[in-house]
């Protein structure tokens, strides 16, 4: 791997997404519970970085598309992406009362139907949910998983875990494109 250097590269991309119609955005008594649930109560830190001050909870498929998302699709991909596996499970406060609040929201609702379910909130610190280059809100969402899947030691980034960084999302990426290819019927023309 002679010749191979690590270097910073600078991208650009303009979004223009179409918003199905919704009503006015206001915080639920659904996403207010599971918030104070999953932030406050099981100690849950950012899913990113660990940090366990200066969190806020993040709708995984955001609220404004909802009404235009088919349950069971979402359902599919977010086990795919599985936010609240063991070890970030374990990172938590209160680990079996997590654990045990997600088995009884799957065993009851086996497919998510609100956006404010809390399998489609993430929790993260204010950072990795709306900074510049580091938010979920401001970065395209492969580099918000590459930000997510390499550990940072000294804050600088080695090889190999830039690797391993990119192997886990292509993994991830693989994962989602065989969900879609035998999952998915379109639902509307």
């Amino acid at each position: 791997m002679v010749g191979i250097v690590e270097h910073f590269k600078k991208g650009t991309f303009e979004e223009k997404y179409w918003l199905p119609a919704h009503n006015k955005r206001r915080e639920s008594a659904l996403f207010r519970k599971n918030k104070k649930l999953l932030r406050d109560d099981f100690g849950a830190p950012c899913w990113i970085c660990g940090a366990t001050t200066d969190l806020e909870v993040h709708h995984v498929f955001e609220w404004a598309f909802w009404n235009a998302l088919d349950p069971r699709k979402v359902t599919d991909i977010l086990h795919a992406i599985e936010f609240y596996d063991e070890d970030y499970t374990a990172r938590a406060k209160e680990v079996e009362r997590l654990r045990l609040h997600l088995a009884a929201l799957a065993k009851s609702k086996p497919i998510i139907d609100s956006p404010d379910d809390a399998r489609n909130l993430v929790v993260l610190c204010r950072e990795h949910h709306r900074l510049g280059l580091t938010g979920i809100h401001t970065v395209s969402f492969p580099l918000w998983l590459a930000i997510a899947a390499v550990p940072i030691t000294n804050a600088v980034l080695t090889r190999s875990q830039l690797l391993a960084a990119v192997a886990r999302v292509s993994a991830i990426d693989q994962e989602l494109a065989a969900l879609a290819a035998n999952n998915y019927q379109p639902h509307r023309i």
